[in-house]
């Protein structure tokens, strides 16, 4: 009898713990890291995945933040989350190290100029380490006084990418050097709290690259390939091109840092800088890298050989460029093509410090058989005026191109009457968020567009009355924007939208001093109905939001320009 119970007496016995032993773990979380600037190399400002619980953030009673970090004083270069560290480009005004600070005549200790590459843990916001580059000798021309490091980097596993200040594409070890030196032997700042750097590619020594104020490119990565807007541009009389031969767009091998391809393709035609960012995308079948060019033409080329495929003037055949306000033609700033459905959209623009102007917000979309230049129009006798290159007044030969691959342009003149400005759409450093076939796009000038991804078709307008350098962010059924006065704005988003045009109500009221009173009532009846439909909420900082927003990991991360927070419910 003992030996008939005795297996079921130990079975029973062991019972609780079997069953501990054998259930199956919780799936592990899913981790939604924000690798690179755009997320993917889509470079679309959209996170489809997180969700974030900001319901109880209010910053000036220190409620919804769970941590924050001093940056510098310049903060432009992310944020970028991976692998559970968070990456800022800064510069240092608030030094981690007293190696980077220095006695000044008058006795008095302040931070040398220099640019930063800060990492930080991303559950506790600890500072890990920095990389550090010291200043180029070419000064303002080349590296702009104290903008720090201002490429937002790409990291992929243990690796992260990014430009620096000198216009060097660096790979460095995200482990700082926790794991002990790797690559590179020889770095200038090697104390624990340095970057151990893998590689470097110095882009003026190499390519006698000509960085105008400052190079900036956020890296992509396609499979083993680095591809990178080089900056290369004018010198300080703003005229002349020091090195035109110089590529403007290169193709490194991530593994080791070796050149595989370059163009110069604009060349002598660099209007300025060049300070936006590629992105890649398959279209019809067709793998391609989309370059912004300094001439205001995008250029696309087959990721490994760096061969043409097309180009696409992104500005009329009779816009004129000219330093400042008043010039009609644009290049491209701070922003890389956004893609989407087969198509791509991108806004021109110019350095802020020219103001805003008359611009275009483009959506095109390449074909299998697209070819050489696919603008929507071609000029005849090429050879009697160049693109760009008219002066005031002077006729263009122009004529439909028969193999154009735009889709639609949003912008132009604005001759309605009783219009605050003669332009639809102005000068943009932005990225463009599209989400359930709509478009938001915002403006230097503080605008933030609606309108539809298909047709182009304007739905609304927001103006957060202060400059936007950064770019508006999808996540959770919301848009979050940042402006110069450290506002962050958190809007709505719906995938339907009516029309509130605020000029529509005021067209049949004559000219005339009380008039135009009326008209002013009439269009904020306007701004207030788009206020109360899609504005949720206004968040003030502590400083302005030049840089784009981003969630990972259920946790939303906004940098000011010297301050790092990390926002959400623990």
């Amino acid at each position: 009898m003992a030996h008939r119970f005795a297996i079921p007496i130990a079975l029973l016995l062991f019972a609780p713990l079997l069953a501990v032993s054998f259930a199956p773990a919780p799936p592990e979380r899913k981790r939604t890291d924000w690798a690179m600037f755009g997320g993917t190399p889509a470079r679309n400002m959209v996170n489809l995945t997180d969700r974030v619980n900001i319901d109880n953030f209010i910053p000036e009673q220190g409620t919804g933040v769970l941590w924050t970090a001093a940056l510098g004083s310049r903060s432009y270069g992310g944020p970028i989350i991976a692998g559970g560290k968070v990456f800022v480009g800064t510069n240092n005004e608030q030094p981690r190290n007293p190696r980077d600070s220095k006695k000044a005549a008058d006795g008095e200790v302040e931070p040398i100029d220099r640019g930063i590459l800060m990492c930080f843990d991303e559950r506790t916001g600890q500072f890990l380490w920095q990389a550090v580059h010291d200043k180029l000798p070419g000064g303002v021309v080349n590296d702009w006084p104290k903008e720090g490091v201002a490429s937002a980097p790409a990291v992929e596993g243990k690796r992260v990418y990014y430009v620096s200040n000198r216009a060097e594409v660096v790979c460095v070890d995200a482990r700082g050097f926790a794991d002990g030196n790797q690559g590179m032997q020889n770095e200038q700042y090697a104390t624990k709290t340095d970057a151990d750097i893998l590689w470097s590619f110095d882009m003026m020594k190499q390519l006698k690259v000509f960085p105008h104020n400052l190079a900036a490119c956020p890296p992509l990565i396609v499979g083993d390939i680095l591809f990178v807007v080089t900056a290369n541009g004018v010198d300080e009389g703003h005229i002349n091109i020091p090195f035109p031969d110089a590529p403007s767009f290169i193709a490194l091998d991530k593994n080791s840092g070796k050149l595989l391809c370059k163009r110069n393709d604009p060349g002598k035609n660099i209007m300025h800088g060049q300070w936006a960012a590629p992105s890649y995308g398959v279209f019809e079948g067709v793998r391609q890298v989309i370059f912004p060019g300094g001439d205001g033409w995008l250029y696309s080329f087959v990721p490994e050989t760096g061969e043409l495929i097309w180009k696409f003037d992104c500005n009329p055949k009779d816009a004129v460029y000219e330093l400042g306000g008043t010039g009609t033609r644009n290049d491209f700033v701070n922003c890389a093509p956004a893609i989407y459905d087969g198509r791509i959209y991108i806004g021109v623009g110019q350095d802020p410090e020219h103001s805003t102007g008359i611009a275009y917000f483009f959506c095109i979309a390449p074909k299998k058989a697209s070819k050489g230049d696919v603008s929507k129009t071609l000029i005849d006798g090429r050879k009697a005026v160049a693109p760009g290159m008219a002066g005031p007044g002077q006729p263009i030969n122009e004529r439909a191109n028969p193999n154009s691959i735009e889709v639609w342009r949003y912008g132009g003149e604005e001759s309605r009457q009783w219009a605050v400005r003669d332009f639809k759409f102005g000068r943009t450093m932005s990225n463009a968020c599209i989400v359930d076939d709509v478009v938001y796009i915002s403006e230097l000038t503080g605008y933030l567009h609606c309108l539809d991804a298909k047709t182009g078709k304007h739905f609304w307008q927001f103006d957060t009355k202060a400059s936007i350098w950064g770019s508006p962010y999808y996540c959770d059924e919301k848009i979050f924007l940042g402006d110069d006065n450290g506002d962050l704005y958190i809007f709505k988003h719906q995938n339907t939208h009516e029309v509130y045009d605020e000029l529509a109500p005021t067209q049949n009221i004559p000219i005339g001093v009380a008039n135009r009173r009326t008209a002013r009532t009439l269009m904020n009846i306007v701004r207030k109905q788009v206020e109360q439909q899609y504005l949720l909420r206004k968040v003030e900082l502590d400083g302005p939001i030049r840089a784009t927003p981003a969630v990972a990991n259920g946790v939303l991360y906004v940098m000011t320009e010297k301050t790092l927070y990390a926002i959400g419910k623990p």
